[in-house]
């Protein structure tokens, strides 16, 4: 009786021992997930800090530098130019500092940016730069990285209108082709113009952007041809009440 007694009391012991462990266990497994998630927030929060600088600093100081030069000039020479180049100049800025705030934006918004930024360049460039923007419907709503066209509009501006004495014409297109949003820059090029620094490096880093974003569901490419340069970005077609597609691209 005394050793089923003492055996009964054993197996209790060791039951309670065993809960206590699975209780500490289970704890722990708790501290370390929350310790875990804590992590991961912060390196959510350190991303989204450095996607922000990188926004930033996208803004090429070139551009600045040149708009405020060229606003001086106008004050004596044309005030009403002077005047709008000020106002594009700063609503320029304006949508660049909004659009830093947000993980996706309306392209809508985007070619915005790129609207205020061309016609900054058009009161520099004059009659030599010509734009045409033609952005289907349904794809204004398509949510898109920031700052995704605007250095693509730039590297127009820069390696394509600058160098060519009649300039040309800038185009921006988009259309929706099944789930998916295409979006075009296509700009003038000199044929005996050499090869532009930069251009690769500034669409290799939208590349990166992008394939960060959304991995092989989307793409990057551009392409050089006598007479012209043109970049294609191909991403699933987004809006806020869709999930991002999944389907191979095309």
């Amino acid at each position: 009786m005394y050793a089923q007694r003492g055996m009964a009391l054993a197996l209790a012991g060791a039951a309670v021992y065993l809960i206590a462990l699975l209780l500490h266990d289970i704890g722990l497994a708790d501290l370390r997930l929350r310790e875990a998630q804590a992590r991961e927030a912060m390196s959510r929060l350190q991303t989204r800090d450095a996607q922000l600088q990188v926004l930033r600093a996208q803004i090429n100081p070139h551009f600045l530098f040149n708009s405020l030069n060229s606003i001086s000039a106008l004050t004596t020479q044309s005030p009403a130019d002077a005047r709008t180049m000020t106002l594009e100049l700063a609503a320029f800025f304006r949508k660049t500092l909004q659009s830093a705030e947000s993980e996706r934006i309306a392209l809508s918004d985007e070619v915005a940016l790129c609207t205020h930024f061309l016609a900054v360049e058009k009161i520099r460039y004059g009659d030599r730069l010509q734009t045409h923007i033609d952005i289907a419907e349904g794809a204004q709503a398509a949510f898109i990285l920031p700052m995704l066209l605007q250095p693509c509009v730039e590297n127009a501006v820069k390696h394509g209108i600058r160098h060519l004495p009649e300039g040309g014409c800038i185009a921006v297109q988009a259309h929706i082709q099944g789930p998916w949003l295409y979006v075009t820059v296509v700009n003038p090029a000199d044929p005996e113009a050499p090869r532009a620094e930069g251009t690769g490096m500034g669409l290799g880093n939208i590349r990166q952007r992008v394939a960060a974003a959304y991995g092989e569901r989307a793409r990057v490419a551009w392409r050089r041809l006598p007479d012209s340069f043109s970049v294609e970005i191909v991403l699933p077609m987004q809006v806020p009440a869709n999930p991002l597609l999944k389907d191979p691209l095309p």
